[in-house]
């Protein structure tokens, strides 16, 4: 079986999910702030949350989700938790 660790990506676009409760309640404030920017500034993206998870598609263009993960977890954790 092959597992597949960090983003989901084609050519234009990177799905993805999080795993709340590996945040802490300071970086779920801050990743909801990530999401309503991004999707103000960016129709080829759409992110949202779903009860426990953060989830979404955006486009290449969009670094910010990348630069927050890289910020606050270990490369090691990153990973498909849904």
């Amino acid at each position: 079986m092959k597992i597949r660790v960090g983003f989901v990506s084609n050519s234009s676009s990177s799905s993805f999910c999080i795993y709340k409760k590996l945040m802490t309640n300071k970086q779920i404030d801050e990743f909801r702030e990530i999401i309503k920017s991004a999707n103000r500034n960016d129709e080829e993206t759409s992110l949202g949350e779903d009860g426990n998870y953060f989830i979404g598609e955006l486009s290449i263009h969009n670094d910010e989700i990348p630069k927050f993960l890289e910020k606050n977890f270990k490369r090691e954790d990153w990973g498909d938790y849904c």
